[in-house]
């Protein structure tokens, strides 16, 4: 019989209509176990800041320090050139740069929550000038910023005040 000779169908003899085959199965299977990869492949890539640090604490190659281990939030070649402006002839470590890059860090982040606390207390959404300007006017640890960020004065007001001071110092005799 030639029906013996002829290429049997891709289906198992006991497979009926509408029925799929182990091989489809396994083909399946491992068509989306690569896709999976892929997938994973693809949250895994590791995009690269502009100082060029990688984005994830856990990556070795990251510069940091501390527990967390996480990227540097300022670049480190611009911190030692202000450290440089500031001293030409002084030198400075790798280490003392880490260490202020940190500092800057924590205090930005501690300055940024207070001013937050007073939007929340304006009932605003947003972060303004108004709310940082009354952090650094209202709290003692904030002083040292007063000549940089002054709070909103009213020309009138303080033509007032200058008016105010100036005839109690300066009197004509």
């Amino acid at each position: 019989m030639a029906s013996s000779n002829t290429p049997k169908s891709h289906k198992s003899p006991k497979a009926k209509k509408g029925e799929i085959s182990t091989t489809q199965i396994k083909a399946k299977e491992k068509i989306r176990d690569i896709t999976k990869e892929e997938n994973q492949k693809k949250k895994n890539k590791k995009p690269k800041l502009s100082n060029g640090n990688s984005k994830h604490p856990h990556e070795k190659g990251a510069e940091g320090s501390g527990e967390d281990g996480k990227a540097n939030v300022f670049p480190m070649n611009r911190i030692r050139t202000m450290i440089k402006g500031e001293d030409p002839d002084m030198r400075v470590s790798q280490e003392a740069v880490l260490a202020i890059n940190k500092a800057v860090e924590k205090f930005l982040e501690q300055f940024t929550q207070d001013a937050y606390a007073c939007c929340v207390q304006d009932r605003k959404k947003c972060l303004s000038y108004k709310h940082v300007a009354n952090v650094v006017s209202k709290k003692r640890r904030y002083d040292f910023l007063s000549d940089f960020v002054p709070e909103k004065v009213k020309a009138e007001d303080a033509l007032r005040e200058r008016d105010a001071a100036g005839n109690g110092v300066f009197q004509k005799i």
